[in-house]
C-alpha cells in the first residue's frame, strides 16, 4: 500500500516513448507501399503497441484503474497482524 502513494510511471518517459513510437510508425507508413496488407499490418501493430502502453500505465497503480488488484486480502492480513 505504501507503493501506491508513489507517482508510478514518469510522465517524461511516457511522452518520449509515445513520441518515439509515433515517429516509428509514421516512417514505416511513409516508406511502405500503399496496399491493404500494409495498412492492416500497421493498424494491428499500432493497436497492440497502444494496448501494451495502456497496460503498463494502468498497472503502474495496481490498486486503481481499469484492471486492479483487490486490496481485501492485504487489509485482512494487516488486521490479523494488528491483534
Amino acid at each position: 500500500m505504501i507503493e501506491t502513494r508513489g507517482e508510478g510511471l514518469p510522465w517524461p518517459f511516457l511522452a518520449i516513448l509515445v513520441f518515439w513510437l509515433g515517429l516509428l510508425f509514421f516512417t514505416f507508413g511513409l516508406l511502405a507501399p500503399v496496399n491493404t496488407t500494409v495498412i492492416c499490418t500497421l493498424l494491428v501493430c499500432a493497436l497492440s503497441v497502444a494496448g501494451a502502453v495502456f497496460l503498463i500505465v494502468d498497472m503502474s497503480h495496481p490498486y486503481l484503474g481499469f484492471i486492479h488488484v483487490s486490496d481485501g486480502p492485504l487489509r485482512d492480513a494487516l488486521q490479523r497482524i494488528g491483534r
